[in-house]
């Protein structure tokens, strides 16, 4: 931890939200690199991630969390508890709201949340580039939704995907936050372990490829990553389902599905790597994996951490 100049400022901003409300993509707009993944389905995001966000006069360090929902299974209560050590001791609280669904019924949730909580807060109204009414209207509404109780320093409106407004947040983000010291190296946009980078963009890809209810039931490890003599990276990851039929489905027919899966994968592996990689995938099965606490945290849920 280094000590920096004056004027030098940093802290902790804990980006928190409903599923798909766009809280991974504004984070990969902020970074203005792709290190969480996204997709349209729930549950894309399971765990706590950083962020860090650096310029001349500031580090930011952005946690984005899993979104805020009704869950059944001991994985759901890890993300759940997961969102709630986020804003445990952090400096700002990040709220992102899709404008095309901020009628969700899960906002209670949330609500309940952010009750509690005595941290300046900053509302987030995302993906106004598919909005097609009016954005001012939609912000009373939004406000207006969370009740009297819960008061925001700062309402913003922008688009996550296209990137507009971004600029606007960071400085705002910057007035709220106090002279302090740099918690990372410049050089370091996440404190994340590669392999979980890389098991995450597996498990994008099996997001975009698969059927509704599977993306759930499935997780990816990482098993090895090595470096040949001719600079490629070999990478060997296993695919953990929990039913017999799940996993025929993943492999798919003559195995096409799962060879679907690892090209998508590998392409956007080597972009994060920069460098050639040879993806090995495995499938195996564990049946009821999200509900066993030794099983969840040998994948890297381990309620102890959080």
């Amino acid at each position: 931890m280094e000590t920096s100049g004056i004027n030098f400022k940093s802290g902790f901003v804990s980006i928190i939200g409903l599923p798909n409300a766009g809280k991974s993509t504004f984070l990969n707009s902020v970074i203005n690199e792709k290190i969480a993944i996204t997709s349209r389905k729930p549950q894309t995001t399971r765990r706590n991630l950083k962020g860090i966000y650096n310029d001349e006069d500031s580090q930011i360090v952005f946690v984005d969390t899993p979104g805020v929902n009704e869950g059944k299974t001991i994985l759901d209560d890890y993300m759940a508890k997961s969102v709630k050590a986020s804003i445990d001791s952090i400096d700002l609280i990040i709220v992102i709201v899709d404008i095309n669904t901020y009628n969700d019924d899960n906002y209670y949730k949330l609500i309940e949340i952010l009750k509690k909580q005595k941290t300046k807060k900053i509302l987030i109204i995302n993906k106004i580039d598919a909005y097609t009414h009016d954005v001012d209207e939609a912000k009373k509404e939004i406000i207006s939704r969370f009740g009297e109780n819960i008061i925001f320093d700062k309402v913003l409106a922008i688009s996550a995907l296209k990137k507009r407004h971004i600029k606007e947040v960071i400085e705002c983000v910057k007035e709220y936050l106090v002279e302090g010291v740099q918690y990372y190296d410049k050089e370091y946009i996440t404190d994340e372990p590669t392999k979980k980078i890389v098991a995450d963009m597996i498990r994008m890809h099996c997001l975009y490829k698969l059927s509704k209810e599977i993306p759930h039931s499935l997780d990816v490890t990482v098993d090895s990553m090595k470096l040949s003599r001719s600079k490629c990276m070999n990478i060997n990851a296993t695919i953990i389902c929990d039913k017999d039929a799940h996993k025929k489905i993943i492999i798919g027919t003559g195995g096409q599905m799962i060879k679907n899966i690892g090209t998508g994968a590998r392409i956007s592996i080597e972009k994060f790597l920069d460098q050639k990689v040879n993806l090995k995938l495995n499938v195996v099965v564990k049946n009821n994996w999200r509900n066993e606490k030794s099983m969840l945290a040998n994948f890297g849920y381990d309620f102890s951490k959080i």
